[in-house]
């Protein structure tokens, strides 16, 4: 059954957990005519999980690939049910990502690509919600990657924001760019800039975005969503 949910393009599976205590306390509260010891409980726990070796865990396997996973410690109903509604577990973009979500995860994917030593950083230029390029961080294109020692400020010791002028490191954004023939943020006409993590030089960035009139919003993704 679960293969041929899995196979539909709109299903989230989501698994259910409790602190160990939680849960042999509410067994013995549900069942007190068949209530067992904490350690009968715990070897019991751990032989539906992990099998006894003649068969597949299929406990531990089944929540290592939920797509949510809720720890249920609550004592009450009104803080469990506070806290499912903020999961939105019924939000279409937990299976199909909004616009932001879609572009922020292939950029994440273009990061995978990147060789600096420093940070792993991916970008996708975008125009009316179709991708123009994409581009990663790294040494350019036939020059040692930093990750062989290609760039000696990003295999040094230089902090974040010092010795600029020895890196020999493209940004993510400056390739995407160039692969679309253009140059600069600025410059090509990008009218709006969605970023995830900040960076140190943030504020310096924002104002020249600010006086150009490039809009710059910082994405949240959605919690436990599965993309």
């Amino acid at each position: 059954m679960l293969r041929a949910c899995a196979q539909r393009p709109f299903f989230v599976l989501l698994s259910v957990d409790a602190p160990v205590l939680t849960r042999w306390k509410r067994s013995k509260e549900k069942h007190p005519a068949n209530a067992v010891s904490l350690e009968q409980f715990i070897q019991d726990g751990d032989k539906e999980r992990f099998g006894n070796g003649d068969q597949d865990p299929l406990n531990d396997i089944l929540q290592s690939i939920s797509h949510v996973s809720i720890t249920n410690h609550f004592s009450e109903l009104a803080p469990l049910h506070s806290y499912l509604e903020s999961l939105a577990l019924i939000n279409p973009e937990r299976t199909r990502p909004g616009w932001d979500d879609y572009f922020m995860l292939l950029a994440s994917l273009a990061s995978l690509r990147c060789n600096c030593m420093k940070r792993r950083v991916g970008a996708v230029l975008v125009r009316n919600k179709r991708i123009v390029s994409t581009g990663y961080n790294g040494t350019p294109r036939g020059l040692l990657n930093c990750n062989q020692g290609g760039c000696k400020r990003c295999n040094g010791t230089a902090k974040s924001g010092e010795a600029y002028d020895s890196c020999l490191c493209l940004h993510a954004e400056e390739n995407a760019l160039l692969e679309a023939g253009r140059d600069r943020i600025v410059q090509s006409g990008v009218t709006e800039v969605v970023y995830n993590k900040s960076y140190s030089m943030d504020e310096a960035s924002a104002n020249i975005f600010k006086e150009a009139g490039v809009i710059l919003r910082q994405h949240s993704p959605p919690r436990d969503y599965p993309i």
